[in-house]
């Protein structure tokens, strides 16, 4: 059954300093609502901005919570990614990941290939791919996968559907997510294990729905809270997606994630106040479906 994953948000006091109970209160509130997994460290967790340290100080934090976690350990020093995925042993959690590694250009396909294969023979745990083009310059497609030969799945953030199918046809062993927010109805009607869903952070109702909808072959009634979905994330990005995340969950689930990280600076309150009117009629709408409470 396709799953809905949460790359979950990474509280931040207003010291910068990562804010563990906020954490915890979130990754318990997502699991109460269905969400299958959460993904530690990735992009909307801010994880580009962590240190290895941190890094697994947010494994310990939401450990405590749930050992349904896919680990991400990626960086630019391999040496850390290494040290991470060792340290990973004494969790029993569902897997590690990794993102390409990123900024460097012209990096050549044999020496990507070789950074994958190294996590895979250090680590204790199934190996995920995180494959996100547009933020790390390199496109670890489907044939590169297979040459690696060593995940077990891939989270594939991009908006073509294709790209992501191909995964599955040229490696059909192997659990395959969509990154996109926006492809909830359709992956859950074509096959595919489901969604790496950034809007489920602060939607967990409606990304659940969505799927149970899509696998009733209720198709209109999925493509229609999706569609509202797809509204409330184009609101943010008119703001900027990873700040606009801790606004929105604060003003759907009713608790405060605190601070993003700089230099992913907290909405101003005129933003906040654009975005909130934004997304109110949606909300509303959401209620009246019986999605959200009052």
């Amino acid at each position: 059954m396709p799953e809905i994953i949460t790359p979950i948000i990474t509280p931040f006091t207003k010291d910068n300093r990562i804010d563990k109970e906020k954490l915890k209160i979130h990754a318990e509130n997502l699991i109460r609502k269905g969400i299958d997994k959460l993904f530690v460290n990735g992009t909307t967790g801010l994880g580009p901005s962590l240190s290895p340290e941190e890094k697994l100080e947010n494994l310990k934090a939401v450990y405590d919570v749930t050992n349904k976690i896919i680990f991400q350990v990626g960086g630019l020093n391999l040496d850390d990614a290494i040290r991470l995925a060792k340290l990973s042993k004494d969790f029993d959690i569902v897997g590690i990941a990794s993102y390409a590694p990123y900024y460097y250009p012209r990096m050549s396909e044999k020496h990507l290939v070789k950074y994958f294969k190294t996590l895979c023979e250090v680590s204790p745990h199934p190996v995920y791919l995180y494959n996100y083009p547009t933020a790390t310059g390199k496109d670890i497609d489907a044939k590169v996968a297979k040459e690696i030969g060593c995940f077990t799945g891939v989270k594939d953030t991009i908006e073509n559907i294709i790209h992501t199918l191909d995964y599955k046809r040229l490696n059909p062993n192997m659990l395959v997510y969509s990154g996109s927010d926006m492809l909830i109805a359709t992956v859950a009607s074509t096959g595919l294990d489901g969604n790496v869903a950034a809007g489920s952070n602060y939607l967990p109702e409606v990304t659940v729905t969505i799927k149970k909808l899509a696998m009733e072959r209720k198709i209109d009634e999925a493509l229609k809270l999706q569609f509202l979905h797809d509204e409330v994330i184009e609101a943010s990005r008119i703001f900027g997606s990873l700040s606009s995340n801790y606004v929105l969950t604060k003003y759907f689930q009713g608790y405060d994630l605190g601070y993003p990280r700089p230099p992913i600076f907290p909405l101003d309150d005129e933003e906040e106040r654009q975005l909130i009117k934004k997304v109110e009629g949606i909300r509303a709408k959401l209620v009246e479906l019986k999605i959200l409470k009052e």
